[in-house]
């Protein structure tokens, strides 16, 4: 049976945050404020040594190559991300993917641009060619979980749809999504 990399990423996430939100459900105040406390120091401990690792690779000779590996690497960018070490902004990262994305979404009849990203928001272009409207529901679920899973550090990722198609805006903690 082979190991599925992205299933066991995205379980372990959802394991991380099905365990905050029991954790805000304690009563006992001591204890809540004790587990808090150590989940603190033990992300500390974690991010100090991720900032010291990143450091320590980029002083190499081959420190950019490695430091972008690292980088692209599912599980070392998740925990970058989560103590705000990734070595790339939001806006370098959705490029990357729109661009790795481009010639699958391109044979699949629509092509997504990236047009702005201020203040922790994103915005994307949706363009669709001869994409079935009955497909677009679904395609731009797609379009927003790639986009979503390449910069989920970003509180809004909002779809505009050329054709004047309804919009969609996906805030990666509560999945809003607004139009008709």
């Amino acid at each position: 049976m082979a190991f599925d990399r992205s299933q066991a990423l995205g379980r372990c996430l959802v394991r991380i945050d099905e365990a905050r939100e029991r954790l805000e459900e304690i009563r006992d105040g001591e204890a809540k404020l004790q587990a808090k406390l150590l989940l603190e120091a033990v992300m500390d401990l974690h991010g100090l040594a991720l900032a010291r690792a990143l450091t320590l690779a980029q002083s190499g000779a081959a420190g950019d190559a490695l430091t972008q590996r690292l980088a692209e690497d599912d599980y070392v960018a998740a925990v970058l991300l989560l103590h705000g070490l990734h070595p790339e902004e939001p806006e370098t990262r959705l490029n990357k993917k729109l661009s790795s994305m481009r010639p699958h979404w391109g044979v699949r009849g629509f092509r997504v641009e990236l047009v702005a990203i201020e203040h922790g928001a994103a915005k994307a272009k949706v363009h669709w060619g001869d994409v079935a409207k009955a497909e677009r529901s679904a395609l731009l679920r797609e379009i927003e979980n790639v986009l979503t899973d390449a910069a989920p550090d970003l509180d809004v990722i909002a779809l505009e749809v050329a054709d004047a198609e309804p919009a969609y805006t996906h805030s990666p903690a509560s999945s809003i999504m607004a139009g008709p």
